[in-house]
């Protein structure tokens, strides 16, 4: 199952966000603003799997381009999911294969995004073993089931080259 979603067209393309009453299970609010992104990094708040979290990212140097980011979900030492985006490429990679998966599924997914002025926004929406991810304000959704056991709730932030990133993260509050 994945969480009902409002559909749009933008541009002539089809969007897909989740509905706006997810909004009405949101607790408590963390941002942060232009954090510089060079390596990996934990953020004080930011963990979680029950979570409503954007991250908007863009270059931190002017005069370089990062060669990739990655968002790493549900880690507990030996697990992990991560989400990658490569701006040169203009792909996000979903890869599932460390976070304690069957053998027999596809653990990896690969598609392309579009990116203007170099500012890609990710929406991340994780319930316990389920994680979906809306790029750019829905032009790309993707839902995936995630088998790391829950304790596994650390989530951290890498790159190679220097990113700058927002964030705001709401912890998720079901019945």
């Amino acid at each position: 199952m994945t969480l009902p979603r409002e559909l749009s067209l933008r541009n002539g393309r089809l969007c897909q966000n989740p509905v706006r009453e997810l909004e009405n299970y949101r607790g408590v609010r963390i941002d942060y603003h232009n954090v510089l992104i060079n390596g990996e990094t934990s953020l004080h708040g930011i963990s979680g799997r029950a979570l409503d979290m954007t991250i908007t990212l863009r270059p931190g140097n002017e005069n370089s381009l990062y060669k990739w980011f990655r968002l790493y979900l549900a880690k507990d030492g030996e697990h992990f999911t991560f989400i990658r985006y490569k701006p040169e490429t203009g792909t996000i990679k979903a890869d599932r294969t460390q976070s304690g998966f069957p053998h027999d599924i596809v653990n990896v997914r690969e598609f392309p995004v579009h990116v203007n002025d170099g500012t890609l926004k990710m929406r991340v929406i994780m319930d316990r073993y389920s994680l979906e991810l809306f790029i750019n304000d829905g032009e790309r959704a993707a839902s995936f089931v995630l088998y790391t056991p829950l304790e596994g709730s650390a989530i951290s932030f890498a790159s190679d080259g220097s990113v700058l990133i927002d964030i705001e993260k709401y912890e998720l509050l079901f019945g």
